[in-house]
C-alpha cells in the first residue's frame, strides 16, 4: 500500500504513524533512540506490505496492467490510495480532512528531531499536501508524473510509470471492485497484527 494507507492503518499516535509512514524512505531502518511507538509503526509497514504483496485481489490488479512491468505494483499502490480516498467513508470513523488536518499539523514537529532525511521526506509531504492530492484522479496522474522523476536511468530506459495512465483509466472500474475485495481484508489483517484496542485506531 501507499502513503495515506499506511498512515492510516496505525494507532492513534503521530509517531506510529511517523515509523508506518518512513519505513520505505529509510530502507526499514531506524535510528537511535526512537520511541517504541515509531519501531512499531516501522515493523507494521513492513506486515502491511508482506500482506499486500501476496494478496490474491492485488495479484489480480497488478495483471490488469499487463503481463509484464517492473512498476506495476507501485502503480497499484498509488491507485489503491485513490479509491481509499474515494471509500474513506466507508472504512474511517473520522471524516477524511479533519484525519489529514490533524496529521498535517502534528507531523512536522514530530519528526523535527529526526535525521535529516526522514524529517526532509516528512517535511515534503505536509508542505506538498499529497494525501489531499490522492483524492481526485488526476492527482493520482500528477503523483505517477512526480514518480518518473525519481526513478533511475536503468528503470527509465524500461518503462515508466505515467507509461500506466491510459491502462489504469482503462481498467478504473475493475480495479476499484478489486479494491473493495481487498481493503476490508486488510483491515481485518491489521486489527489483528496491531493488537490495539478498538479505541486506539481510526477504523470501523
Amino acid at each position: 500500500m501507499n502513503w495515506l494507507a499506511h498512515t492510516l492503518l496505525s494507532s492513534k499516535s503521530i509517531e506510529y504513524q511517523l515509523g508506518n509512514l518512513l519505513a520505505d524512505p529509510m530502507k526499514g531502518r531506524w535510528w537511535p533512540g526512537v520511541s517504541d511507538e515509531l519501531v512499531a509503526g516501522f515493523q507494521m509497514h513492513a506486515a502491511i506490505d508482506s500482506f499486500t504483496d501476496r494478496n490474491p485481489w492485488v495479484l489480480k490488479s497488478k495483471a490488469r496492467l499487463g503481463e509484464k512491468g517492473y512498476l506495476k505494483g507501485v502503480v497499484i499502490d498509488i491507485v489503491y490510495d485513490y479509491f481509499l480516498s474515494q471509500r474513506w467513508d466507508e472504512y474511517v470513523g473520522l471524516e477524511r480532512q479533519s484525519f489529514l488536518t490533524a496529521f498535517y499539523v502534528e507531523a512536522l514537529p514530530a519528526a523535527s528531531s529526526y535525521p535529516k532525511p526522514a524529517n526532509d521526506f516528512i517535511e515534503r509531504l505536509v508542505r506538498v499536501k499529497v494525501f489531499s492530492q490522492y483524492h481526485q484522479w488526476d492527482g493520482i496522474c500528477e503523483a505517477l508524473y512526480r514518480l518518473d522523476k525519481r526513478l533511475s536511468p536503468r528503470i527509465l530506459a524500461k518503462e515508466k510509470a505515467s507509461d500506466y495512465i491510459a491502462q489504469l483509466s482503462k481498467q478504473r472500474q475493475a480495479l476499484d471492485a478489486d479494491f473493495q475485495h481487498f481493503f476490508p481484508e486488510l483491515i481485518d489483517y491489521f486489527k489483528r497484527g496491531s493488537r490495539l484496542k478498538e479505541d486506539d485506531y481510526w477504523l470501523y
